[in-house]
């Protein structure tokens, strides 16, 4: 009797939708859920009747609605924002570091400078030379201090490092034991919905980390790459990414590959900030306090001092070659009566010397200051671009979310629609047993 199969069929694809349904609805909240929607198809007839109106309905697929290009920009966009928030992060702190009142490099210089100026008119007084050393040794410390924060976050930028490595790597992992599962289980005629987006959001958790290429195979996994074509994961093979140094490489299956630092997400962002600022305002730090210190230990050399019996100056400042603004000290010993202030062959009393000197101030005061201007400058545009790039990951996460997220409206008109569609194949159902009755009934 079609009317009853065709009710029961009914009943069967409406209990499924609903089932779907509210699936739908209790994931809703649950992050990187995609939507699923059944797919009913009128089951073909057998029947040679012409009068045959069909065989009922029958659930053919459970569609996840997902759009791979709105995943794969999502996946771009969360990339590009990671990178440009390290390095604007980064860059921040190490502009706020080197404009720190108490830190100041400029102050330091305007302190010590002043200090040579109120020695002009008592060249020979002990008073004012002392305050010369004074202030040369607290501009030294303002220079250790710098070079000792720049270590120190180049120790944290590397520990920062070494933790995104570790936690890609576990991420590799997960992707290609997801990708077994789903491959199997597709195999095996499941619904691996659940199992797909738990890797996606996986993929979209690595994004952050670095930029990935994904390409979707024809059994269901994914093969991660690097954009510069180093395998990530491969099947159920997954790649594990090391560092030696500023030596970087992806190993998979026996295999090694070299990378470098620019490989976008946060990691390629707190990279890339090591490379391209710390490292050259570290260089611009040391050639700094090495031509200070060389510029006026030159000069004193040139000039004359007080002691008992007046020879040529002795250097002021003292480093190590190899980490100038990190080692600058007053050299051992030295004491005011070694300011060579006046000329060679002059009485103490003259301050020739010390014009020199003071004339070197200019020099240096704009080096820093052209230092600090930059990184405020790079500092401001890094700011900015990670703005953009945070409002542009939003709008991807919008636009994936229209297509995949749960709409709970939607949600419950389909709900309402279902049920309406239950009840009504209840009673056709029903209709076709009240019929039956009454033809059992005739006999």
């Amino acid at each position: 009797m079609s009317m009853l199969s065709n009710g029961l069929s009914g009943l069967t694809a409406s209990q499924i939708a609903l089932n779907v349904v509210s699936n739908n609805i209790a994931n809703s909240n649950v992050a990187g859920y995609t939507r699923q929607q059944t797919v009913n198809s009128a089951l073909i007839s057998n029947s040679n009747n012409s009068l045959s109106s069909g065989s009922g309905v029958e659930v053919s697929a459970i569609n996840r609605i997902t759009d791979d290009y709105l995943n794969n920009n999502l996946w771009r966009s969360n990339s590009s924002y990671g990178f440009n928030q390290a390095y604007s992060d980064y860059l921040g702190v190490t502009e706020q570091l080197l404009a720190n009142e108490n830190l100041s490099l400029a102050a330091g210089m305007d302190d010590l400078f002043n200090a040579f100026n109120s020695a002009s008119a008592e060249p020979s007084s002990i008073a004012p030379r002392q305050l010369i050393i004074s202030s040369a040794e607290a501009l030294t410390q303002k220079f250790n201090s710098l070079a000792a924060n720049l270590d120190i976050q180049r120790v944290q930028i590397e520990e920062q490092a070494d933790g995104m490595l570790e936690m890609a790597n576990s991420l590799f992992s997960e992707v290609a034991t997801l990708n077994q599962e789903i491959v199997d289980g597709t195999a095996q005629g499941a619904n691996v919905s659940a199992l797909l987006d738990q890797r996606d959001e996986t993929v979209s958790t690595l994004s952050k980390l670095m930029d990935v290429e994904v390409a979707r195979m024809e059994n269901g996994s994914y093969t991660l790459s690097m954009t510069g074509g180093q395998p990530l994961v491969l099947g159920s093979s997954a790649a594990s990414l090391s560092r030696t140094g500023s030596n970087y490489q992806v190993n998979l299956a026996g295999q090694a590959f070299s990378f470098s630092g620019d490989i976008g997400g946060e990691l390629g962002g707190i990279l890339s900030y090591e490379t391209n600022i710390l490292d050259s305002t570290e260089a611009s730090l040391n050639q700094l306090a090495q031509d200070l210190a060389d510029d006026i230990n030159n000069q004193l050399a040139l000039g004359q001092d007080i002691n008992a019996v007046p020879g040529a100056g002795n250097p002021m400042f003292d480093y190590n070659p190899l980490d100038p603004a990190g080692s600058l000290s007053i050299s051992a010993g030295f004491a005011p009566e070694d300011l060579a202030l006046g000329a060679t062959g002059a009485g103490p009393g003259d301050n020739s010397n010390l014009s020199q000197i003071i004339a070197l101030k200019d020099g240096h005061y704009d080096t820093y200051n052209s230092l600090v201007g930059t990184l405020a400058i790079q500092s401001g545009q890094a700011g900015a671009e990670a703005q953009a790039s945070q409002s542009i990951a939003a709008d991807a996460l919008a636009q994936r979310d229209s297509v995949s997220a749960v709409n709970l409206d939607e949600e419950a008109m389909s709900l309402i629609q279902y049920q309406q569609s239950y009840q009504a194949n209840a009673k056709v159902v029903s209709a076709s047993q009240q019929l039956f009755n009454t033809l059992l009934s005739m006999f």
